[in-house]
């Protein structure tokens, strides 16, 4: 299997008032092709943080991270974003949709920075919509949604480019337990059938659960749970 994203001995630290406040120290993870991963912990153990760096949202304070064999740091600025739109999909606890547009719309958002040609975006938007159930609601806006077809939403337009890696913050956190296993199916099954790489963090021991694998994040360095993950981190 590819390896999607490899990170060596990553720290971050931060400048506070009170001195350096160190979050992560010595990450080291390796995530292959199709491999789903929940990420449990305490609170304001550096879960979130840790996935922003994935997604090139944060650059570490020293340490290397790679995606596909592309470290993002020597990349300009623009080549930086185009790179994180087509290999990389957010989705967060709070959907993130914009309320003045559609669902259509919303789900499209990414394809505006120009990757890929409109019609086979739009076509697989409308798959993408279908398949979660949402084939008669292209042209709602997200006020009309409910917050489980809003977190729906949210994980198609984080799948309108097939990306390579998928991070997702919480993704049921303010869902019911039914709607919250529905979204966690979706989650898992989406990234066996695309041979998407998966962080989850989520405090949900149901979906956690449901993942194959499971690491623990706790004084800033990870815990492998599963010897067949832990093996493929040589």
């Amino acid at each position: 299997m590819p390896l999607v994203l490899h990170m060596h001995n990553v720290n971050r630290a931060f400048e506070t008032p009170q001195g350096k406040l160190t979050i992560l120290q010595d990450v080291n993870l390796r995530v292959m092709s199709g491999t789903a991963i929940a990420i449990r912990g305490p609170s304001g153990c550096g879960k979130s943080t840790l996935l922003y760096l994935a997604g090139t949202l944060d650059r570490p304070t020293n340490g290397l991270i790679e995606i596909l064999g592309e470290n993002p740091w020597r990349l300009s600025a623009g080549r930086l974003a185009s790179f994180r739109n087509q290999h990389i999909g957010f989705i967060f606890q709070d959907h993130q949709l914009l309320p003045q547009c559609s669902v259509l719309e919303n789900v499209l958002l990414p394809s505006l920075a120009g990757f890929g040609s409109e019609g086979n975006v739009r076509q697989r938007a409308n798959s993408l919509l279908e398949r979660v159930g949402l084939k008669d609601r292209l042209h709602h806006r997200p006020g009309r949604l409910s917050g489980g077809e809003r977190q729906r939403v949210a994980v198609c337009r984080a799948l309108i480019h097939q990306p390579s890696l998928l991070l997702a913050d919480e993704p049921t956190g303010n869902l019911d337990p039914v709607t919250a296993e529905e979204i966690g199916n979706l989650l898992l099954e989406v990234a066996s059938e695309n041979e998407t790489a998966l962080l989850c963090v989520t405090h949900s021991d149901a979906l956690a659960e449901a993942f194959p694998y499971s690491v623990t994040l706790n004084n800033g360095s990870l815990k492998f749970h599963d010897e067949a993950l832990a093996g493929q981190q040589s």
